[in-house]
């Protein structure tokens, strides 16, 4: 029961048609929860997993997941921030492992087009 000089900010659903007061709409916001990016690394151990990036952000986005279950937002974006951190990393040393690959496989493919031995019958 609230004391009589104390003013509520619930209306009830049956308010009074005269009463001042219409149905209201109350808003709870949800807590944000981080994102764990455990699908980006398990994307990242299975293509490329340049220096084990990928097996070490997987552990990260686990980590995150266990501290978003308990309910430690602030740890869970830490070891989420980490996570991303690591993946991008891990997709950024893929992409250069894989432009170093088609140019020195390419480069002898080049010069030996180029060469003049190539062409002699």
């Amino acid at each position: 029961m609230i004391p009589s000089n104390m003013q509520s900010s619930m209306v009830p659903l049956n308010a009074p048609p005269g009463d001042g007061r219409g149905p209201a709409t109350v808003v709870v916001e949800m807590p944000q929860h981080p994102p764990d990016y455990i699908v980006w690394s398990m994307a990242s151990i299975i293509v490329g997993n340049p220096c084990c990036l990928g097996l070490i952000a997987f552990y990260y986005s686990i980590k995150s997941r266990d501290r978003k279950m308990v309910g430690d937002m602030t740890g869970a974006m830490r070891y989420a921030s980490q996570a991303k951190s690591l993946n991008g990393w891990a997709v950024a040393f893929s992409i250069i492992t894989i432009i170093l690959f088609i140019v020195f496989m390419m480069v002898p493919f080049i010069q030996l087009l180029s060469s003049r031995r190539y062409y002699k019958f």
